[in-house]
């Protein structure tokens, strides 16, 4: 997409996340998605805290949906573009008007402050090129992990950054609070029973549009692609969708694992190389390991969906570009024929 374009965020992004072709997402003839790729106001519904530094949002369409043909739809994997006056962003003196007590947000603001220089490093990040009027606004992509299209609302989970221009916004929101939406945006389609396998890897929050995607399979009974999810964070206390994976550990056709790059235990600060201080904090059977995924367990996951064929077997991926790029060194190294990077 051009910078000339008046819907560029001006942000200079490599891979445009505005940058797609018409949608493929198809719906039925007599169904009208909120979602038509124009800002859409939402009121937040509740925040809850999610991991270290992520957040649990819901959003309810503020037009109540009354028509039977109107519907809030994200297709599995796509995501949504949140807007935000540039005006209200940057407030570092601005004092808290709701007591930080019954607010998760402002809790979180006030036990982490800006380090210095923090807030200079988030505008030369995100520097604007486009001169035009949505100069006025600041965007950013967030993937659904859940949707009603009925009561017309959405959650997200959302990292934030001390210093950063959204988080400056986002801190500041609580229930009743209006915001802008708009999308959807994302080309991943999922065809049922198309492959006989997923394996899926994913790194700290970017677990959203996999989650979608594999909780929307799952909720297809007549969908039985076998699913196998693997999780990475840094700590136990950082790792997102815990109880709402080990809900899905019930369907027979899903497995997952989680690995933790970090031992925060006093063994660890010690030098032990092993001790049981995990396993004592965690639930029966819960698939948690305190060490790093590595190339041999990687290429161990996808060799064993890869005795069915390669054409059955479909990988995705999302991380950071280093992280990816570490899962497709063993992909390649596999020839595995389907990989989708969200």
């Amino acid at each position: 997409m051009s910078q000339e374009d008046p819907a560029c965020c001006g942000s200079g992004c490599t891979n445009c996340v505005l940058d797609v072709k018409p949608s493929k997402h198809t719906l039925p003839p007599d169904v009208v998605n909120v979602f038509d790729r124009t800002y859409k106001q939402f009121r937040c519904e509740c925040v809850t805290p999610a991991a270290d530094n992520v957040f649990r949002f819901r959003f309810r369409y503020v037009p109540a949906i009354g028509d039977e043909r109107e519907q809030l739809i994200v297709p599995p994997g796509c995501h949504l573009m949140l807007r935000a006056l540039r005006s209200a962003l940057h407030q570092p003196d601005r004092k808290p008007v709701r007591s930080a007590e019954d607010n998760p947000l402002l809790r979180w603001w006030e036990a982490n402050p800006v380090q210095p220089g923090g807030e200079e490093h988030a505008k030369q990040t995100h520097q604007k090129y486009d001169k035009s009027e949505d100069d006025l606004y600041l965007s950013r992509p967030y993937t659904p992990i859940a949707f009603d299209q009925e009561h017309g609302t959405f959650d997200v989970l959302i990292k934030l950054e001390p210093g950063g221009q959204m988080t400056n916004h986002l801190v500041t929101l609580s229930a009743g609070s209006r915001t802008e939406w708009k999308g959807v945006y994302g080309d991943f389609l999922w065809t049922r029973n198309r492959y006989r396998h997923v394996v899926a890897f994913v790194q700290g929050v970017a677990i959203a549009p996999v989650y979608s995607t594999l909780r929307s399979i799952l909720d297809d009974e007549g969908d039985e692609t076998r699913l196998t999810l693997c999780a990475c964070f840094r700590n136990l206390a950082g790792v997102l969708l815990r109880d709402e994976l080990r809900s899905l550990a019930g369907y027979w056709n899903f497995a997952y694992a989680i690995y933790l790059s970090r031992r925060t235990c006093a063994c660890a600060a010690a030098g032990v190389e092993r001790c049981n201080c995990l396993a004592a904090r965690l639930r029966y059977n819960e698939p948690i390991h305190d060490r790093r995924l590595a190339a041999a367990e990687i290429e161990r996951l996808l060799q064993r969906p890869l005795a069915d064929g390669k054409p059955s077997l479909l990988v995705l991926l999302c991380g950071t570009e280093s992280f990816t790029s570490f899962i497709k060194s063993t992909v390649e190294k596999l020839e595995i024929e389907n990989c989708y990077t969200f």
